[in-house]
């Protein structure tokens, strides 16, 4: 059956972040298994790189996805369209008359109380306008994506009439084609890979490094891929204050293979996040039989499982005590947690994902 979907990819960055990975993934998984599909794809004029030479038919639009007057003029260019299902792989966005699907990757949003900085006032303002967007698009659709239980549950919680739309698709990791077999030495260093945002619990997470390293100068080096973004400065006051400054190595942008063999060199994995949608990192490093500490009660316990060393995320002590085991322990403990990681990570694919959303597209139409 030849179905025609259109693809709200806007999401996409030039430089690619988690939810452009998501959609582009997704997407060409999309085109690899249903390639009698007409596939469009809405997406801005600096990531369109993304997505030439893929076959898909390319509209350049860079309004913004939580403008009411700009979702509407695109609901109306849509229509005019008409495809058979839409799909958008963010949480606001245009209402047309197709069937549609939305993706909430997280509602961090709605429930970190400092997610746009310290003013309360501004904090206030941006979560009335992301509920009131974020609202209007749950109303509409016709299905709800999210990557894991707990923002399923998220979702539940703050609109109840979504209950029976949700579906969880999981995610995937494309740096390694499969889990990695052949390994590389393991080098001493700690690895982070993140930005630098509220919810990534960066004071906390260098504050327990500092005193971890104050205590015992044999704590492995830490090394920070950290984007450069808007909280950015506020990370490098952390930063430079930090008594283990010495011991910090810090990346910006870094290529694909270069944080490949992050991966594969590195000691561990550090996420300490108080919140994720995911937490793609962690499956990166799993992938490549890095053992990852990672904090429980978050989605990332749904992606570690036992194969890691959880950690309360609030808890400086406890992040500490979760630096402090994985520093310490023996080659052979460690390369036991990296073997239970590298074995979990294969419940995870991009196919496995895409296969969530095909079944709810060929349902719908």
């Amino acid at each position: 059956m030849s179905i025609h979907l259109l693809i709200d990819a806007r999401a996409v960055q030039k430089n690619v972040d988690g939810i452009s990975r998501f959609s582009l993934n997704v997407t060409k998984c999309i085109m690899e298994k249903r390639p009698e599909w007409k596939i469009t794809a809405l997406i801005g004029k600096d990531a369109e790189f993304h997505l030439e030479n893929t076959g898909a038919e390319i509209i350049l639009d860079d309004s913004s996805r939580f403008s009411t007057s700009a979702n509407r003029k695109l609901s109306n260019r849509i229509n005019i369209i008409s495809p058979d299902a839409f799909l958008n792989f963010s949480m606001a966005g245009p209402q047309p008359d197709a069937p549609s699907i939305i993706t909430v990757h997280d509602l961090m949003v709605l429930n970190l109380p400092c997610y746009f900085g310290d003013s309360i006032i501004r904090n206030a303002f941006s979560r009335f306008l992301f509920r009131r967007a974020l609202k209007a698009s749950i109303g509409h659709a016709s299905a709800i994506a999210v990557p894991t239980m707990t923002t399923k549950l998220d979702v539940m919680r703050s609109f109840q009439s979504a209950t029976d739309m949700v579906f969880i698709t999981g995610e995937g990791q494309a740096l390694f084609s499969s889990p990695v077999q052949k390994q590389l030495e393991r080098q001493n260093f700690f690895l982070y890979v993140g930005n630098a945002r509220g919810y990534k619990n960066i004071p906390r997470f260098l504050t327990a490094y500092g005193r971890l390293w104050a205590m015992d100068e044999k704590t492995p080096p830490l090394s920070m891929v950290v984007r450069k973004d808007r909280a950015y400065n506020y990370f490098k006051k952390h930063l430079d204050s930090n008594p283990a400054r010495s011991n910090i190595k810090v990346m910006t942008h870094i290529s694909d293979d270069e944080l490949r063999n992050l991966y594969l060199t590195c000691k561990a994995l550090l996420i300490p996040s108080v919140y994720e949608g995911f937490g793609l990192p962690a499956l990166e490093a799993m992938a490549t039989g890095a053992p990852v500490m990672a904090s429980k009660n978050t989605a990332l316990e749904e992606v570690v499982g036992d194969t890691g060393v959880l950690i309360d995320p609030y808890s400086i002590i406890d992040i500490m005590r979760g630096m402090a085991e994985l520093s310490v322990a023996t080659p052979e403990k460690l390369k036991e947690l990296g073997e239970l990681g590298r074995e979990r990570s294969t419940i995870f694919s991009w196919e496995k994902t895409t296969d969530c959303f095909l079944r709810q597209i060929e349902a719908l139409i």
